[in-house]
């Protein structure tokens, strides 16, 4: 780690000589004199690197790889992440499924095993529950293609407890906490990778999963997003090599039905959907090499489509940031560019690239507004890493 940490300072300076004065890196305070100098004055421009603006700097190694992995924000500021893929650890499979789960703490850059699911899983929804305790719903394990499984995590005793199963096995599902503190989850894909038409929610009280109305049509791949009304928006689906869909519908939870959405302008699957400080809608990329974005308007219900990215993007993230603006990041083939969506001038800019490629990585924004990035299938290897990115 010192001579990546060297090589990095190496680099910086190398490129300082050639700036000059345009960089705004602030200067590193004098190190105390010490027998161990060379470490501590590693160590300040390892600090100094940490506070530049727009670009990525290595963080703490998860304890092990993981991929289609998932992460909830903490409200102590922490990040949970949990379940994923790994590679073969002597199973009789080409990859390991991990129960585990770990905590990153931004304050120290460093990570903590916690409680084990009752069940391996990947490709599941997670949410944070209003009492402050994280819930894993389905997914894929280890021999089965969907799972009933439902696990909650509490964050007093670093334990997960199986809770009342879904009514209906789903894999490649999303889904939201509702304003009501209830879990919301529809469609995925069954066990004979089939979609889903069914939708329901899990009242964390009563320990209880009940049918709601079902969607309009079966999706897979298709993403999740609550309105800032409480209304659940739906958009999107397919199967891996097509067709994609161009649908969209809304769930009315005071009304438990449907609304059609206008469509599209592009069909779309593995997609992104971003809620948008003024409560429209970004939605980004998609299988089929999408390079294009959309924004939806659930108050007049139309699309409008937004300059093309610079690249095609599918199984990437996409985040909301403290300033209101969007960073997309990775993608399917290997790619390690990030672009940023200004809403207020409808344009996208690309920055800094990741330190590694990622794909089927996890994304998330820390309280101070840095956005850190974990896991995910890199060029070579599947990824253990964590990245951060000061804007």
């Amino acid at each position: 780690m010192i001579r990546r940490i060297l090589l990095t300072v190496v680099v910086l300076m190398a490129f300082a000589l050639v700036a000059g004065s345009c960089s705004s890196s602030p200067a590193a305070a004098p190190s105390e004199s010490s027998a161990d100098g060379v470490a501590d004055e590693v160590e300040q421009q390892s600090e100094k690197v940490a506070v530049s603006a727009g670009e990525f700097i290595q963080s703490g190694d998860m304890s092990a790889p993981r991929v289609q992995h998932a992460a909830v924000n903490l409200p102590d500021g922490r990040v949970l992440v949990m379940g994923g893929k790994a590679p073969n650890f002597g199973t009789s499979h080409n990859t390991t499924i991990h129960g585990s789960a770990e905590i990153y703490d931004p304050a120290s850059g460093t990570w903590t095993e916690t409680g084990y699911m009752s069940i391996e899983r990947y490709t599941m929804p997670v949410g944070l529950l209003e009492d402050g305790r994280v819930i894993a719903v389905g997914g894929r394990g280890v021999l089965t293609h969907a799972l009933p499984d439902v696990d909650i995590w509490d964050p007093a005793t670093g334990e997960w407890t199986a809770v009342a199963s879904l009514n209906t096995a789903r894999d490649e599902v999303t889904g939201v906490v509702l304003d009501d503190g209830r879990f919301f989850v529809a469609g995925g894909t069954n066990r004979d990778y089939g979609h889903i038409i069914t939708a329901e929610v899990y009242d964390p009280d009563s320990d209880t999963w009940t049918e709601i109305a079902p969607m309009s049509v079966k999706r897979g791949l298709h993403t999740t997003t609550l309105l800032s009304d409480g209304r659940v928006l739906v958009v999107g689906g397919g199967k891996f090599d097509g067709p994609y869909m161009k649908g969209a519908e809304i769930w009315d939870p005071a009304a438990d039905s449907w609304t059609p959405t206008a469509e599209m302008n592009i069909s779309r699957a593995s997609h992104t959907a971003t809620l948008l400080g003024d409560g429209r809608v970004l939605i980004v990329g998609g299988r089929g090499k999408r390079n294009n974005a959309e924004i939806y308007d659930p108050a007049m219900d139309t699309w409008t489509r937004t300059p093309d990215l610079a690249e095609p993007r599918a199984n990437h993230t996409a985040v909301l940031m403290a300033d209101g603006r969007v960073m997309v990041a990775g993608g399917v083939g290997n790619r390690s560019s990030v672009e940023i969506y200004d809403p207020e001038s409808d344009t996208w800019t690309p920055v800094a690239d990741m330190l590694e490629s990622r794909f089927f990585h996890v994304a998330t924004v820390l309280k101070d507004g840095t956005v850190m990035i974990v896991g995910g299938n890199g060029k070579e290897a599947l990824l253990s890493g964590t990245e951060l990115f000061s804007p």
